[in-house]
């Protein structure tokens, strides 16, 4: 073969691969959304099974742990008890069909907003509200059957609420916030218990400003770590707040994150080396959008990273996945199906997306927890319009959601993927046939040997 023809065919070649990757950066999936920073497409989940459960009035899921091969899942039911709102348990197994469930009524009305699994049975955390308006924390103990071993109301006069709780070696700490002032402030709020629910300290946090405190994590020392919101601006403006304290109540330290807009945490994990937390935040470009902070163990900001759509989206929780990385969960308005979906998204230790699914219908879906239940196996726990009555859309006559989902892959992305693999591999080859058929037809000289 002709040299110069066999660069040509090189030089061809190569303008081919180079229009192919220049096409497959421009029309990757071009028919998905795209979350803000990131090159990660917003696909609809893959429903493994989907279980809803309540009957005809308003029946949140808060939350849900692992239970055996299954989970428990919280919340709170308008429709058992007539005209009360009570704390209501249900025991699954790992096709989402019930074993048992239970409710809980201390005061005019109880809703369950946590659960700990123990080893014993598990720790129920949520409010009674009170017929004068007031809300006192509620913390009920139950074996692995659901039977009550004991239970606890912590509070007093004011709005006394409680979001979350720590498992520690001697007790239990609970977090949450309280509003006892003239002017409605609150304050963060963190209890002690110990093993039999008695109450050992509760401390409260924070100035002359709304503080509250939503979620909390064991120190790698013993000491606990408590993240929520602070308003040291004032006009409804917030920033993430992380305090450390000591095992007695006693503040170590306190760290405020923020910018322009608000920002409010809700949940937060472990990480090796520092703690990861999530919220939203509130701007006048993007609406809402979750916000996840990373830290290191004294509470400097390692990194932050903004991930939503044009509306609102928002996380409720976070968990670290078992391959690394981890899972972020909520709900979201610019993506998805209908009003509202769940929304469910994995991030790597730098906070970059590595992939995002939805999962809802025309209504509206708002998830609260995400339990990783097997290779590429999702369950997510929140609320529900009523499936099937689009008449009910919007009425707040919710029903508990469980769903069991998986993450699908992007065809259209692998499809470009696979091409551009296929070209370059056929290139190589190509290019070495060339150069061997170049080498093989090459000519030779005439040499003499001396004497």
């Amino acid at each position: 073969m002709n040299p110069n023809r066999a660069i040509k065919i090189l030089v061809l070649l190569l303008a081919v691969l180079i229009i192919l990757t220049v096409s497959i950066s421009a029309f990757e999936n071009p028919s998905s959304p795209k979350l803000d920073g990131t090159s990660v497409s917003v696909l609809p989940a893959n429903v493994i099974w989907e279980k809803t459960y309540g009957g005809a009035s308003d029946d949140r899921a808060f939350y849900a742990v692992p239970a055996g091969d299954g989970y428990l899942v919280v919340g709170s039911t308008k429709s058992i008890v007539p005209n009360a709102t009570v704390g209501w348990a249900l025991r699954l197994d790992k096709d989402g069909n019930a074993v048992w469930n239970k409710t809980f009524l201390e005061g005019s009305g109880t809703e369950l907003r946590y659960a700990i699994n123990l080893t014993d049975g598990f720790l129920l955390v949520g409010n009674e509200f009170l017929p004068s308006g007031d809300v006192n924390g509620y913390v009920v103990k139950i074996d692995i059957q659901g039977t009550p071993i004991w239970n606890t109301t912590v509070g007093g006069e004011g709005v006394n609420k409680l979001f979350s709780a720590i498992a520690a070696q001697d007790g239990f700490v609970l977090v949450g916030s309280t509003s006892y002032d003239t002017n409605g402030d609150s304050h963060a709020w963190v209890v002690k218990l110990d093993l039999n629910g008695n109450v050992a300290w509760g401390k409260t946090y924070g100035n002359a400003v709304d503080t509250v405190a939503r979620t909390g994590v064991l120190a790698p020392d013993g000491n606990y770590v408590v993240a929520g919101y602070t308003n040291p601006r004032g006009a409804s403006s917030y920033d993430f707040l992380l305090m450390k304290i000591d095992t007695a109540g006693n503040m170590m330290w306190n760290k405020t994150y923020g910018g322009t807009g608000s920002q409010e945490a809700y949940a937060m994990t472990k990480a090796a080396d520092g703690y990861v937390i999530v919220g939203d935040t509130v701007s006048t470009v993007t609406d809402i959008d979750a916000w996840v902070v990373k830290v290191d163990l004294n509470g400097t900001m390692l990194w932050a990273k903004t991930v939503g759509g044009k509306n609102a989206d928002s996380p409720s929780f976070i968990t670290p996945s078992k391959d690394g990385g981890y899972l972020v969960g909520g709900f979201t308005f610019s993506f998805g199906a209908g009003n509202r979906d769940f929304w469910l998204f994995k991030i790597d230790g730098s906070g970059q997306v590595l992939w995002s699914c939805t999962q809802g219908d025309a209504g509206f879906q708002e998830a609260y927890s995400v339990i990783e239940a097997g290779e590429n196996q999702y369950v997510m726990v929140g609320w529900t319009d009523p499936i099937g009555q689009p008449a009910l859309i919007g009425k707040a006559l919710y029903d508990f959601y469980v769903v069991k989902l998986s993450v699908p892959q992007d065809s259209n992305a692998l499809s470009f993927q696979f091409i551009a693999y296929a070209v370059t591999v056929f290139g190589i080859l190509l290019a070495a046939l060339l150069l061997l058929l170049k080498l093989r037809h090459k000519p030779r000289t005439n040499q003499s040997v001396a004497s």
